[in-house]
């Protein structure tokens, strides 16, 4: 009898542990002082606008964590949606966004994580432009995590918001940033 009421508890412990749930993440994105300052010293007066963010062959948006559910971000929006509004929000801080001008094509080729120690994102995007064939920047961004699937996915989604503004400091800093625009 013990042993049975033991083999509950362990399953019971295991399905609270492992149950779906979609973690969402309440970090928004801030613009980058850094990556302001790039922007303005890349693009000088040319101004864009940004499409929105394709995925690369096998790159999915449903990254379930942990048997937890989905990684969400921002209010409900995609992975590759949070993207482009964060490049627009950096474009936009920097009195550089204009949906008329010349505009700014991004594919997300990679898109993982590891919520276990080391935990980290992988993400790489590849930015072009009809001015320019563009370039691929990859960021490796880590994280704490935790060993509980909840705190572990929670730290997973809060992480998405830093990772993507390191993601797009390598965009904005690359030499090859100002040809986007026509330069």
């Amino acid at each position: 009898m013990k042993k049975m009421i033991s083999a509950v508890a362990v399953s019971s412990v295991a399905l609270l542990l492992s149950a779906c749930e979609t973690t969402n993440s309440a970090v928004p994105y801030e613009a980058s002082t850094d990556n302001v300052i790039a922007i303005q010293q890349g693009l000088k007066t040319k101004k864009v606008n940004v499409a929105p963010v394709a995925l690369g062959t096998d790159v999915s948006e449903h990254l379930m964590c942990r048997l937890n559910g989905d990684v969400t971000v921002g209010s409900g929006k995609t992975l590759s949606q949070f993207v482009k509004e964060a490049l627009q929000k950096e474009l936009f801080t920097a009195q550089t966004y204009d949906p008329h001008g010349p505009t700014i094509r991004a594919r997300i080729d990679k898109l993982t994580f590891s919520s276990v120690s080391p935990a980290n994102w992988q993400i790489a995007l590849h930015v072009e432009s009809d001015n320019s064939p563009g370039y691929t920047v990859e960021e490796k961004y880590e994280f704490s995590t935790s060993w509980t699937a909840a705190g572990a996915c929670k730290n997973v989604a809060d992480a998405y918001s830093p990772a993507v503004q390191d993601l797009i400091s390598k965009v904005v800093n690359n030499p090859r940033f100002a040809e986007l625009a026509g330069k």
